[in-house]
């Protein structure tokens, strides 16, 4: 991937920082945004991150709906839950909302609770999508290990050990990444490896839900994997016939005919024969 440029990483952090300002005025509003089910196309679940209210999910979720999706948000707001605990939870919004083959769509530390996912929740996913998550955990928050969802995010962390390889299981997988991320140091702790990583060009964790590119991407990514369902009459439409195939004529309706073998008639012959018989009896 090339380098991003000098304007566009300063255009980057500036609404990075905007937007952080954003978030601390919003710690106050965690409102659920409610849950559209209209959608025909798949069944998408937003993951929340730490400490972001569910209203900076807004413009995210109108796209997705705007391309067919059904679209449920679970939040992970609280910090004071560890991760498994926010893994349960997801579960049990799962199994709540009945949804299946649908896809996880999680942003920042929201994706360590798709890893923790217990096996009923899991078989319920078939393609995770991260958006900036610490795969590996960051070494931000290792003053504050008391917090349990920082220390789980603590590098070398019991849950990242246990966990961290659980994004295999799913069918698709798919870890998006921003240029840098504020929040992950080093910087090579954002990446999640194997050669799985999507770089974006947008450095920040808040700009993957604000920027229009950014959201471009990931919605063609999605639209790749959950295409419109499509009918046999409509595969016919779109597909033509070959040349050279001349069309064959509807069959006619046909009247059925008599069988030419005729039922044979009994011969004339047969009563005198029996009468004869009787007279020769009575002989």
């Amino acid at each position: 991937m090339e380098p991003v440029s000098r304007l566009r990483l300063f255009l980057g952090w500036t609404v990075e920082v905007l937007l952080l300002l954003l978030q601390i005025l919003f710690l106050i509003l965690p409102i659920p945004l409610p849950s559209y089910r209209r959608g025909r196309r798949g069944t998408i679940i937003i993951v929340t991150d730490l400490l972001t209210s569910p209203l900076f999910y807004f413009l995210l979720a109108s796209r997705l709906k705007k391309n067919g999706y059904s679209v449920f948000i679970h939040s992970c707001f609280n910090p004071l839950k560890g991760f498994r605990l926010h893994a349960r939870s997801l579960s049990a919004n799962l199994e709540k909302w009945g949804v299946t083959q649908a896809t996880l769509l999680c942003h920042g530390a929201g994706g360590l609770a798709s890893l923790g996912l217990p096996d009923p929740g899991r078989q319920r996913i078939r393609y995770l999508v991260t958006l900036g998550s610490p795969f590996h955990g960051t070494t931000v928050l290792n003053w504050l290990p008391f917090i349990p969802a920082f220390h789980d995010l603590t590098p070398g962390s019991e849950y990242l050990l246990i966990n961290r390889m659980n994004a295999l299981l799913f069918p698709g997988f798919s870890p998006f990444v921003p240029w840098r991320d504020e929040w992950i140091v080093p910087s090579g702790l954002a990446r999640f490896g194997q050669g799985r990583d999507l770089v974006l060009d947008w450095p920040g964790r808040m700009n993957l839900l604000f920027s229009a590119d950014v959201a471009e991407t990931i919605v063609d990514q999605l639209n790749r994997e959950h295409p419109y369902p499509v009918t046999a009459t409509q595969m016919a439409k779109a597909t033509p016939e070959p040349e050279g195939i001349v069309a064959r004529p509807a069959p006619s309706r046909q009247v059925a005919r008599p069988t030419a073998a005729k039922k044979s008639k009994p011969s004339a012959r047969k009563p005198s024969q029996k009468k004869s018989t009787k007279k020769s009896r009575k002989r």
